[in-house]
Order: C-alpha cells, then structure tokens, then sequence
C-alpha cells in the first residue's frame, strides 16, 4: 500500500473531526457506535464493541486519531 498524501490525511482528519462530536480530539465508544452506523449499518453493537477494542491498541477506552488513521488505512484505503 502507498503512503497517503497530506491531502488524503487532512481528508480522514476531517472524518475522524466529524464523528469526535464532544472535540475532545478522541473518540469515544459512543461515538465509534454511530460512526460504525454510518460505515456499516449493518453491524451489531457487539461488532462495534469488538471493533472499538481492537482499534484502541493503548486500551484506554478512547480511539486518538493516529489508532483512526491506522484502522482507516487498513480497512478504507483504496489500493
């Protein structure tokens, strides 16, 4: 996969800005859940829970947005 252009970082900055609705600058499980709703409506909160877990990799119940753009590169980039 190609590294992504400060453009195209600014981009998924935005996204992760857009579903960070308290601008705390982290996302929290509520607010993953209703960007999940929107990415893949057909996931259960279990999944949500389950992916919330995984992108978190410090474990502190909050996704910075370095975790986003780690999930967003691997699971949205176009290749």
């Amino acid at each position: 996969m190609s590294e992504l252009s400060q453009e195209e970082i600014a981009e998924i900055k935005d996204h992760f800005d857009f579903f960070d609705k308290d601008g705390s600058g982290l996302i929290d499980l509520d607010e993953f859940c209703q960007l999940l709703k929107i990415l893949a409506p057909e996931a259960s909160h279990d999944n949500a829970i389950r992916g919330f877990e995984t992108i978190d990799v410090d474990h502190n119940q909050q996704i910075d947005f370095e975790e986003f753009l780690d999930w967003w590169k691997m699971n949205w980039t176009v290749f």
